[in-house]
């Protein structure tokens, strides 16, 4: 019965303590780019105004850096999204923070004009720089959604301390059989401490239902 849990990411919800390390972004969609001086930063990005099918398919280098203050064992990875939104279509700054919000914590809901309907005007003294940016996160930090989060859990779970380090690349694809499935496969290789060279390279397959 435990195969199936190698093979297949698990939709599940994980507590904020069961994280290692800080998140590091697999990939950034963006709805359109309307400065063409930071095309630079914006050349892994996904822009969802232009993109075709293929350009689905990627992968992405990452590294993970352990924040645990004990020897702990890492048993999966674990994958979700955050998601920004303005009313003018501007990119959101790369520093941007996500807006967390606690189970007890209170959420206003904001006014959008909808059927045609002209935006509100921003008052003067907001300027350029501080528009307002609506926010809200799928991870474990955040109060549970619907979405919740994608574990990827490891066949071969490995001990980390503070400071061991991850360094894989992060493959994803639409599968040729089911368009609404993804194949996942992570490569990834563990430094546990400064002085210790890096593991063989590790390499598991996973089905994103």
């Amino acid at each position: 019965m435990s195969e199936d849990v190698y093979e297949e990411a698990v939709i599940d919800v994980v507590g904020p303590e069961t994280l290692l390390c800080r998140p590091f972004i697999v990939k950034v969609a963006r709805c359109q780019l309307l400065l063409p001086s930071i095309s630079n930063f914006l050349e892994q990005d996904l822009l969802l105004s232009e993109i075709s099918p293929e350009d689905l398919d990627f992968s992405t280098s990452f590294t993970l850096t352990s924040t645990s203050e004990r020897r702990t064992k890492v048993s999966a990875f674990l994958l979700y999204f955050d998601t920004f939104f303005t009313s003018s279509n501007r990119p959101i700054p790369p520093s941007t923070q996500v807006n967390i919000v606690k189970e007890t914590g209170v959420t206003l809901a904001e006014l959008w004009p909808v059927g045609g309907k002209p935006a509100q005007k921003r008052r003067q003294s907001m300027g350029r720089d501080k528009e307002r940016i609506t926010s809200f996160s799928t991870g474990p930090s955040s109060t549970p959604t619907h979405w919740k989060q994608t574990l990827f859990m490891l066949r071969e779970p490995f001990m980390v301390s503070e400071g061991s380090v991850i360094n894989g690349v992060f493959y994803c694809k639409k599968n040729r059989t089911n368009t609404r499935e993804l194949d996942v496969e992570i490569h990834y290789s563990i430094e546990e401490n400064a002085e210790s060279h890096p593991s063989d390279t590790i390499v598991q397959i996973f089905r994103v239902r």
